[in-house]
């Protein structure tokens, strides 16, 4: 059910960005405010997520705590190499860390196990987005927002071809999508398709494959 306006796809992605505590943080001397500072990934751009700047400087506001954001290469995999290095060098680091959430089990022997420090938080988030932070026992990361896999469909091809609404399994969606590709390519346009999705070779694929 797709054509050149993208009618059906998914987007977004599995991995969700969230803070993860090391085991040290930036200590001054007590004439002077704290300062935690902040490795975050490149989902974490002010045009993509705005909010962020103003949660941090209500954070700041509220705690009297100042966050420092530290510089970091564009690109997931030069941003994992980074992570991985500064980790492994076990010196002085950042107190605060954005990560994917595929890097949990990369990154877990590194981080603090964050149960203790944010049990009532964690009432209200889902167990399965819970469990996605998980590694063994240990609480690696906590969520601060999700990307979340979502089909996008036209109504109107739908009421066209006698549907009432949305796929609801897998088998629907490959019948429904065949039968009005078939349909409207056969009313001229050569290039519909049915099912549109994040098919390059990229990290969009694995986290696309994941959500399957």
């Amino acid at each position: 059910m797709a054509d050149s306006r993208e009618i059906v796809k998914i987007i977004g992605i599995a991995a969700i960005s969230l803070f993860s505590l090391t085991s040290g943080c930036s200590r001054q001397s007590t004439h002077e405010p704290v300062t935690v500072t902040f490795l975050d990934i490149e989902y974490d751009t002010p045009e993509r997520l705005p909010g962020l700047g103003r949660d941090l400087e209500d954070f700041t506001r509220e705690t009297g705590i100042l966050v420092k954001r530290l510089p970091r290469p564009e690109g997931s995999l030069n941003q994992l190499a980074m992570w991985r290095e500064i980790l492994q060098k076990n010196g002085a680091m950042p107190d605060v860390y954005g990560i994917d959430v595929i890097w949990s089990g990369i990154l877990n022997q590194y981080f603090l196990d964050l149960k203790p420090y944010f049990a009532s938080e964690l009432s209200s988030v889902s167990p399965v987005v819970v469990a996605s932070y998980t590694v063994g026992d240990k609480l690696v990361a906590v969520p601060r927002h999700a990307y979340v896999g979502v089909l996008i469909y036209r109504t109107d091809l739908l009421r066209r071809y006698g549907y009432h609404g949305p796929p609801k399994t897998w088998d629907e969606l490959e019948r429904m999508a065949i039968r009005i590709q078939a349909g409207e390519r056969a009313k001229g346009q050569k290039s519909f398709w049915g099912y549109v999705w994040q098919g390059g070779v990229s990290e969009d694929l694995t986290c696309a494959g994941l959500e399957w």
